[in-house]
C-alpha cells in the first residue's frame, strides 16, 4: 500500500486542468537567481555556439556581482559546475564569448589567481553578421605564435568585425608591442605595451580613457613593465583623491 505521505505530497502539488494553481512557481526576486539577456537567444548566439559555450556563459552569469556583473571563477570550478572535462573546451568557451565582446577579460599571469571576467551590455556584442562563427573558430585553432620582445608570447591579431584577424588568446598576455599606436595623455611618448581592451573596457564607466592610458603609461616609466589591473585601479583613484582627475563615478570596488 502507497504511503500516505505520498499521497497527499501529490495531491497537494497537482495543478489544476485549466491553471497552474497549487503549484510551487518561484519567486519573482530571488538573490541568488543569475539571469541572461534575451538578445543571446534572440540574435542567435546560442543556436551558432557550442552547448558548452554556453554552459560556461551561464557559470559565468551565476558568479557575476548582481550590480558589477564581474566575477573570477577558476577554471576547474566553471568544470565542475558545468560537467566539462576537457580544460581547453573551458578557454576555447572564453575566447568565443570573449571574442564577440559578450564579455571582457582581466588576465592575471602571475600564479594561480583567477582572471577576472565582466559580463557587457548587449549593446557593446559583435553580431554574427559582421564576425562569422567560422571565422573566430579558424583564429582560434591557428598556432600559436611567439614575439621575441620582451620575451613576450603573442598570438594572432585581435578580431576586427568583418576581417579575419584574431583575439589573443586566453592564457597569454593581451599586451603587445605597438607603441607608435597609442599616446600617453600626459607625455607625447609611446607607451611601451598596450592596455588590454577589457582593462580599459572595464574602467571606462568611471574614468576617462585617456587617464588610464596615462596611469599606464605612468606605472612603466616607474618601472613597472606590464602593470597589473589592481595596481592601474589604485594610481587612477590616487590621482582622483589629489584631484588630478576627475571620477565619472566612485570606483568602491
Amino acid at each position: 500500500m502507497e504511503n500516505i505521505g505520498n499521497i497527499l505530497n501529490k495531491k497537494k502539488w497537482q495543478p489544476k486542468l485549466d491553471s497552474f494553481d497549487g503549484l510551487p512557481v518561484r519567486p519573482p526576486v530571488k538573490q541568488t537567481r543569475l539571469y541572461l539577456d534575451n538578445e543571446y537567444f534572440e540574435k542567435g548566439y546560442a543556436a551558432a555556439f557550442p552547448d558548452s559555450t554556453t554552459t560556461v556563459y551561464c557559470i559565468l552569469a551565476k558568479y557575476a556581482h548582481h550590480e558589477k556583473q564581474i566575477c573570477f571563477p577558476a577554471a576547474a570550478t566553471v568544470m565542475k559546475l558545468g560537467g566539462i572535462t576537457n580544460r581547453s573546451t573551458v578557454f576555447r568557451a572564453f575566447r568565443i564569448l570573449e571574442a564577440y565582446s559578450i564579455i571582457a577579460i582581466i588576465r592575471r599571469s602571475k600564479g594561480r589567481v583567477p582572471n577576472v571576467y565582466a559580463l557587457l551590455e548587449t549593446s557593446h556584442w559583435t553580431s554574427l553578421n559582421s564576425l562569422p562563427f567560422e571565422t573566430v573558430i579558424q583564429g582560434i585553432r591557428k598556432p600559436k605564435t611567439v614575439s621575441l620582445k620582451q620575451g613576450q608570447q603573442s598570438q594572432n591579431p585581435p578580431y576586427n568585425s568583418g576581417t579575419d584577424e584574431t583575439r589573443n588568446h586566453l592564457m597569454e598576455s593581451d599586451k603587445e608591442i605597438r607603441a607608435e599606436n597609442i599616446k600617453t595623455a600626459k607625455n607625447t611618448e609611446p607607451i611601451k605595451g598596450e592596455i588590454s581592451k577589457g582593462t580599459l573596457i572595464m574602467l571606462r564607466g568611471y574614468y576617462e580613457e585617456s587617464d588610464a592610458l596615462a596611469a599606464y603609461s605612468e606605472l612603466q616609466r616607474n618601472g613597472d613593465a606590464s602593470p597589473s589591473f589592481s595596481a592601474l585601479r589604485g594610481l587612477l583613484k590616487q590621482w582622483a583623491r589629489e584631484g588630478r582627475i576627475k571620477e565619472k563615478k566612485p570606483m568602491t570596488w
